[in-house]
Formats: structure tokens, C-alpha cells, sequence
């Protein structure tokens, strides 16, 4: 069951890079962030992302995943308009 809307998908050049390298099934990615399978977040983040939630919020929802090697971040912006995949270094 989705949780929130993803609006728009963008990616950062360098989340595209890894993506491409790793072959990375980017619609499973995105399935896990909406159904709130956020990766590899702390419990803080983890909490953020539960209270951002509420109907009343206006926080981010972010996920972050291990690519290979990498990390892959996945954010849905407040108003759920954007959700942007990209890397630690564009974070």
C-alpha cells in the first residue's frame, strides 16, 4: 500500500551514473520509498519520515539505499510534487 505520492520523478547526473552502472531497477526503488521500506536510515530519520506523514506536515520523506558500492538517496518533498533520486555527494 503507497503511503504518500511521488509527484514528479528527477534524478541527479550522478544518480543516473549509478544507476546505469549498476543496472538498478528504478520503479523497485521507488516502490519501496512509497510503501515505506526506507532503507538504510537511522531511527531519527526514520521517526521524521513516520511524523511526516501526518496529514499536517510539511517534511521530506527520505529513503537511502545501498547500490553496489554506493548510496542512493530518494526524496519526496513536502508537498509531494518532487521526488528526487540522487548521491551523497549531491546531498
Amino acid at each position: 500500500m503507497k503511503l504518500f505520492e511521488l509527484g514528479k520523478i528527477t534524478m541527479t547526473p550522478s544518480a543516473i551514473s549509478i544507476i546505469a552502472s549498476y543496472k538498478v531497477a528504478i520503479g523497485d526503488l521507488l516502490d519501496r520509498h512509497e510503501k515505506g521500506d526506507y532503507g538504510e536510515i537511522s531511527e531519527q530519520d526514520w521517526h521524521e519520515n513516520t511524523l511526516a506523514l501526518l496529514p499536517e506536515s510539511v517534511e521530506r520523506i527520505m529513503s537511502v539505499y545501498n547500490i553496489g558500492t554506493e548510496k542512493l538517496w530518494v526524496i519526496t518533498d513536502p508537498d509531494r510534487k518532487v521526488t528526487t533520486l540522487l548521491t551523497e555527494d549531491d546531498f
